[in-house]
């Protein structure tokens, strides 16, 4: 994570797009709130169209998301981590900075509750902090696509192990026999990751953290690898499986065939998150992991 780049809200000038999972029951009225106190600095006020139906009488003009995100100076995105992962994605491709605003369960990724929207105000005045996080490049065959958690290569039949290998720089790292390999990025480490037995990565470091799920091993442990390693895994052993799937962030993005390889290193672009709550890595991993027993 890189930090230090300032943020502010401009009344009458600026755009914000306010994405939000409808589906939750706290968020139409947690996005009403967001709204009305947006419109008193009568900043413009996109949503999706699919929106249009809770919030018709609300100022607010309804778009496609794609054309939101491309539109707005700031993108307010309003449920859980899973929400926020999905805007961040989008938010990606066009290189806009995300405030998370957390109305689901544990709200890793999100900055402020629901409940403390004041806070908001604060980019109107002192601006907010832009954090740059890490993404990671994965590459099989002609498909490319960034992960903002993690990757995940593992066998496509559900209670059976896979053989892989794990390669950097051209040497074998290891080999295991496990459900998958994990690669995770300093945000992914309290995800998966950490429920896989990986270590919590300070998020202002820029690496890769490798963990074999469920090896069967009784000493196999995480690897970290510097921002500069590119690491490949593939299917090993007795010719290898005929088919992996390859997850990222918690979805399915393409198979792969025994012959082929898994290509994973960060990326030149990066998820930028705004910090208005002054709150450090620390303090988060404190208040949303670590004090929740």
């Amino acid at each position: 994570m890189k930090k230090g780049d300032k943020i502010k809200l401009y009344r009458k000038k600026s755009k914000v797009f306010i994405a939000a999972n409808l589906n939750r029951k706290s968020v139409p009225a947690c996005a009403e709130r967001l709204i009305l106190l947006l419109k008193e600095y009568k900043v413009s006020v996109f949503m999706d169209i699919s929106a249009k139906e809770n919030f018709s009488e609300s100022g607010v003009d309804f778009v496609s998301t794609d054309d939101g995100f491309a539109l707005a100076d700031i993108i307010f995105v309003i449920g859980g981590d899973g929400t926020i992962l999905r805007a961040a994605k989008t938010a990606l491709r066009y290189d806009k900075p995300i405030l998370g605003i957390n109305a689901g369960r544990l709200g890793f990724l999100s900055d402020i509750e629901a409940d403390d929207l004041s806070a908001v105000k604060m980019l109107f005045s002192d601006g907010g902090t832009i954090e740059k996080r890490s993404v990671l490049d994965v590459i099989a065959g002609d498909k490319t696509v960034c992960a903002i958690n993690d990757v995940y290569v593992t066998y496509n039949e559900p209670g059976k192990t896979a053989e892989l290998f794990v390669e950097c720089g051209g040497r074998e790292v290891c080999r295991y026999r496990a459900d998958g390999i994990l690669l995770a990025t300093p945000d992914g480490s309290t995800g998966y990751s950490m429920s896989a037995g990986g270590p919590i990565i300070d998020t202002t470091l820029n690496t890769i953290v490798m963990t074999p799920v469920c090896p069967h091993s009784l000493i196999s442990r995480s690897i970290v690898f510097s921002s500069d390693k590119i690491i490949h895994v593939g299917s090993s052993f007795n010719g290898g499986e005929e088919k992996m799937d390859v997850i990222i962030d918690g979805e399915i993005a393409f198979c792969i065939k025994k012959d082929e390889v898994v290509t994973a290193g960060i990326s030149e672009k990066c998820v930028k998150f705004i910090n208005i709550s002054g709150r450090g890595f620390y303090e988060v991993l404190n208040q949303k992991i670590i004090g929740r027993r």
